[in-house]
């Protein structure tokens, strides 16, 4: 399944329908109380009334949800495509792959239809230039200490493509969102009614997202608990977890240093 065409044909089929009004690149700038109930959300385009809200903007959060500026953190990643030259035939890989080569340097690898190759990661190249990834938003600039890891990277890693001519072909960075204790908050908001929040998927969103987010629904549907719901527990968002991280040193969390923090409450 290619995730962004799903989602795609999802999204047109909804929109058909007259019951939904999508606006996109309008980020909402502020939500408050109403008078009226509910919630009055300024955005780039004016203003809305929701009487539910949910935060969906992962590495992003913060910046309507204050309270989990250290809890759920923006992280740059590195990707790109390899391809062989024209006329040249890639060889066969079957499977996608994790590799970690011999520096410790992990990797993951996705063969597509078309021969090319889809490589990221490389975070051992980056880890230590803290001001190039982490806590960062920009992704108009590549991290530069990784940018060139995976130039020749297949005739390094793979026997038979040593005169492939492989080359990358194009490069990125993204956003993603990395919360303190490497499980996504999801669930009720606390000290917010009828608000809720499904982020800090930490790069593993596509594994998480669809039946976290179907589970989600329930909740604000069907008025449940998260403890009704068949999402693990650890997902939770709590008052626990948001203090933990805002009280903690970065040196502590998942994110930067070792984890060394509380896991239940004492």
């Amino acid at each position: 399944m290619w995730p962004y065409k799903f989602i795609l044909h999802i999204l047109q089929s909804v929109l058909a329908t007259g019951k939904v009004n999508l606006q996109t690149f309008t980020p909402a700038t502020s939500i408050t109380p109403s008078s009226e109930g509910g919630y009055t959300i300024e955005t780039s385009r004016g203003t809305m009334h929701a009487g539910t809200v949910v935060h969906a903007s992962n590495a992003y959060v913060a910046g309507l949800l204050p309270e989990y500026e250290k809890n759920i953190v923006p992280c740059k990643g590195i990707c790109c495509r390899i391809t062989v030259p024209e006329g040249k035939t890639a060889p066969l890989l079957n499977n996608s792959y994790i590799n970690r080569t011999e520096d410790n340097t992990l990797s993951y690898l996705i063969p597509r239809p078309d021969g090319s190759i889809v490589v990221g990661g490389a975070a051992a190249k980056f880890r230590s230039y803290k001001e190039q990834w982490y806590n960062n938003v920009d992704d108009t600039v590549l991290i530069d200490s990784a940018k060139d890891y995976y130039n020749d990277y297949m005739q390094r890693t793979y026997r038979g493509w040593e005169d492939s001519g492989a080359k990358v072909d194009q490069i990125w960075t993204g956003v993603m969102g990395y919360s303190y204790d490497s499980n996504p908050h999801i669930g009720a908001v606390p000290g917010k009614d009828d608000q809720f929040i499904l982020a800090g998927l930490n790069g593993h969103g596509m594994p998480v997202i669809w039946r976290s987010a179907q589970e989600l629904a329930r909740m604000v549907v069907e008025k449940i608990r998260f403890e009704e719901t068949a999402m693990p527990r650890l997902f939770k968002t709590t008052q626990f977890r948001i203090d933990r991280a805002l009280n903690g040193q970065e040196s502590d969390g998942d994110i930067l240093g070792t984890g060394n923090f509380p896991s239940t409450k004492p």
